[in-house]
């Protein structure tokens, strides 16, 4: 069925395929009710700024491989095929191409669905499934994140309450003029994270806010006295979710995290199923953070890997559980 991949096929993800990306997204089954941020082009755009995803068409769909993975730890992301009897086929063409090339077979971001389809239709005596906990997309009620109502948001609610008494702020669309500005907050914020992760967070950053009429995202910001203190970056996704793709705050102005976060959903998500957060990469305090918005779901991940790395696959998840419990 259809052609095959090969590495002379792979191409550089760019601003033209959002049509590709989002034809195939709306007329699937398989993600009519997605809530994963991943498949999404923009998220493949925006990330992509520092982390290179190449494409692959075929007459199936789009196989997404990352540039920077070629060799022993190559990353294929669960491809995007246009009807769900494409999805088996496909994956397979993926081992194939990684036993030919002698790669190892890692795909990653796998749904739930597809996870089973893996299992039921996929001869897994080489390769496994395997739950990936910390690459779980949190999903929220917006209607609760907008209300903060009940003892369980109590400390949210007081957040945005104090933050709209003690300053005097704008709440605000971005533009052009603001560029500088948003992306020094930007730096501001990554001198307190490793250096990598920052200067990655800020290139996708930078890419969003350059794109943002062309990627269809909302983009607001957060002013106290004139100066930007807060910005959120999202979209909604073809499954009626809103997806998070940034929010950062100067966190020297009480209840900046919160007040954003509820103005912003607010404004774009209080029509939508659901909001997705993202993950929490499996760190203990990026999970406390999230755990405390309640969720009422995950948008659940799931790895199709070779069977001689699950062993260590489980160990390393196993370890990073006992370190954050």
């Amino acid at each position: 069925m259809g052609n095959t991949i090969s590495k002379e096929l792979f191409t550089p993800v760019t601003l033209e395929d959002k049509q590709l990306f989002e034809d195939i997204l709306n007329s699937c089954e398989l993600y009519k009710d997605l809530a994963a941020s991943e498949f999404s082009f923009q998220s493949f755009y925006c990330w992509g700024a520092y982390d290179n995803p190449l494409k692959c068409v075929i007459d199936e769909g789009i196989v997404i491989f990352y540039e920077h993975s070629f060799g022993n730890d190559n990353v294929f992301y669960a491809p995007l095929v246009k009807k769900p009897e494409y999805l088996v086929p496909v994956m397979m063409k993926i081992v194939t191409f990684c036993r030919k090339n002698g790669m190892k077979v890692h795909m990653e971001r796998l749904t739930n669905n597809m996870a089973e389809l893996a299992r039921k239709h996929i001869d897994c005596r080489q390769c496994a499934v395997l739950e990936s906990r910390r690459d779980f997309e949190y999903l929220y009620d917006p209607t609760e994140l907008i209300k903060l109502e009940g003892k369980k948001f109590k400390n949210k609610r007081n957040f945005v309450h104090g933050f709209k008494e003690r300053y005097q702020y704008e709440f605000v669309p971005y533009d052009n003029s603001m560029r500088e500005e948003l992306l020094d907050l930007v730096k501001v914020w990554g001198s307190t994270h490793d250096e990598l992760d920052a200067q990655n967070e800020y290139k996708a950053i930078e890419r969003s806010i350059d794109n943002v009429e062309n990627l269809d995202l909302f983009c607001d910001v957060l002013k106290v006295d004139g100066k930007i203190i807060a910005f959120e970056i999202g979209y909604i996704n073809p499954a009626n979710v809103g997806v998070v793709l940034f929010e950062k705050a100067n966190i020297d102005y009480r209840g900046s995290y919160q007040a954003i976060c509820n103005f912003f959903t607010e404004k774009h998500f209080a029509g939508c199923k659901y909001v997705n957060r993202q993950e929490d990469l499996g760190i203990e305090g990026l999970r406390k953070a999230k755990m405390s918005y309640h969720p009422v779901g995950f948008a659940e991940k799931f790895i199709y890997t070779d069977k001689k790395d699950v062993i260590e696959e489980v160990h390393l998840l196993e370890e990073q559980e006992e370190q954050q419990s």
